[in-house]
């Protein structure tokens, strides 16, 4: 399963962060949230921080974001980013564990997770820590994708499809996380308010898309799960030579939920 806990892994998600899709994702994910000047909030899973500080934008001035992250390398580019930004006293960035979070019951306002808990082994038990850290009314926000909503447009449609399934089982614990959701809050006592679909569609190669970046992810994680390396080859070539003017296709199917409490 893929972690990002070192240097480069985080300068590489930094510079996803900052592509058009991913911007437009964020932008999707705020207005859900719907972060008012004052409030508390948590972001897990923080990365390299974009979202937490745009959040602290908004809950300014008076109001708190708390950043936490696994990664050691995320909480300092977070903190970086912050200080930079000018918002180093209204971000608070540290490490910590989405199953175990250090925070008293009713902290939040609101909690946010964006594909964060796919990775998370006890996921259960993080929903239910999110939903606790929660005061009365609070909402916790998850986005999170599920790999079998996930296509390209290639000479081996059948291929493909094993290309993408090696990809969630190798680098996620849940890789088709949204489907289990609704059941997860209801266990932690929250109740579903909202369900959407953020899509990312691709009609042309482009190296800076989500769609042409995942291609050696997809062929690295198929060759851990058994792919002969030349059918793997194969699918590698005839995506990269789609170039010309209606070859590309790309989608990426991503699923923000909303419970309350």
């Amino acid at each position: 399963m893929r972690t990002y806990d070192d240097a480069k892994a985080v300068a590489d998600l930094d510079r996803r962060y900052s592509t058009a899709q991913l911007v437009d994702q964020r932008r999707r994910v705020r207005e859900i949230i719907g972060a008012r000047t004052g409030e508390a909030g948590l972001d897990v899973g923080c990365g390299p921080g974009f979202l937490a500080c745009e959040l602290a934008a908004e809950v300014a001035p008076a109001g708190r974001i708390v950043a936490t992250d696994t990664s050691s390398h995320s909480v300092d580019a977070t903190a970086a980013r912050a200080e930079k930004r000018g918002l180093a006293g209204i971000v608070k960035v540290q490490v910590g564990d989405a199953a175990s979070l250090e925070f008293p019951d009713d902290t939040f306002d609101f909690v946010v997770g964006t594909q964060v808990y796919c990775y998370v082994s006890d996921v259960g038990r993080a929903i239910r820590e999110a939903a606790r850290v929660l005061r009365k009314g609070g909402r916790l926000v998850v986005l999170d994708t599920d790999w079998d909503y996930c296509a390209w447009r290639s000479s081996d449609a059948a291929l493909t499809r094993r290309m993408v399934a090696a990809r969630g089982a190798r680098q996620f614990a849940h890789p088709h996380l949204p489907r289990e959701l609704h059941g997860l809050f209801l266990g932690a006592g929250l109740t579903l308010a909202d369900a959407q679909v953020f899509s990312m569609i691709e009609t042309r190669y482009d190296p800076d898309l989500f769609g042409v970046e995942s291609i050696q992810g997809t062929c690295e994680a198929a060759l851990e799960d058994g792919v002969p390396a030349a059918d793997v080859a194969a699918w590698e070539q005839d995506l990269r030579a789609r170039h010309a003017d209606g070859e590309w296709f790309f989608c990426l199917n991503r699923f923000i939920f909303t419970a309350t409490k």
